[in-house]
């Protein structure tokens, strides 16, 4: 647990969370983390509150005013920008322009297609997309509430292997999405595990705890899990997708 540096994949009351961006941002500093990305919901879902780009651009603005004002205080910690997009029949919610001005893109499918090969097409694509730095909660279950949804989940793992997109490992635990018995055939594919909090209020940041024990249960180690990196690490390591863009 006290590994991890803070969670990829986490929101505030911008959408559906509960909670003001300086009081996520002063109780992660009170944890002791190093980062925190802030991964609002985008428009799709509506039912959430979901981000449209004028409101991710105010956004953006607002993180870079905290990071500011941290840094000029002398504060190591970093509030990341992000947004948790919605994995479409089409394609993703926003374009590749806007993704690309943000730190950290979550791509979660939360309406999914009745058939195994429309959702796996879907998160594959996802996957596939330069701009995508992991895949969120990639069967939608709620366990003891919601099944998960149909897809092949080898052909995404392998997906993710073949691009270096990474997984996430839901630490809700109405979700521990990836589950814990999956991760040993993600990791012979060079997939790396995120471990997140999915938080939605202060008390879900006690969800890396919860995920770090199912990553052990799936027999990850440190080097397995992004968010184990420093700060200067984990940026070098959002940049490596896109550098290959870029040329």
């Amino acid at each position: 647990m006290d590994e991890l540096k803070g969670s990829l994949h986490n929101h505030s009351d911008w959408s559906d969370g509960r909670n003001t961006i300086d009081d996520i941002v002063a109780h992660a500093r009170s944890l002791g983390l190093a980062y925190w990305a802030l991964t609002d919901h985008s428009r799709a879902s509506f039912q959430a509150n979901g981000l449209d780009e004028g409101r991710i651009q105010r956004q953006l603005k607002v993180v870079a005013e905290v990071n500011q004002r941290l840094a000029d205080e002398g504060d190591d910690f970093r509030l990341l920008s992000g947004i948790e997009v919605d994995v479409l029949r089409d394609g993703l919610d926003f374009s590749d322009e806007l993704l690309a001005q943000l730190d950290v893109v979550v791509a979660s499918l939360h309406v999914p297609a009745s058939d195994e090969a429309e959702n796996t097409r879907r998160l594959v694509r996802s996957a596939e997309n330069p701009w995508v730095h992991m895949i969120g909660h990639p069967t939608g279950r709620l366990l003891l509430n919601r099944d998960a949804y149909k897809v092949d989940l080898t052909a995404v793992i392998d997906a993710c292997g073949a691009t270096g997109t990474w997984i996430e490992l839901n630490g809700n635990p109405y979700r521990f999405d990836l589950d814990w018995r999956l991760w040993p055939y993600a990791k012979s594919k060079g997939v790396k595990c995120v471990v997140n909090c999915d938080a939605h209020r202060l008390e879900h940041f006690a969800f890396l705890r919860l995920g770090t024990g199912i990553a052990r249960k799936g027999w990850l180690t440190k080097g397995d899990v992004i968010n184990t990196m420093d700060l200067e690490r984990l940026k070098a390591a959002l940049r490596v997708k896109r550098d290959k863009v870029g040329g």
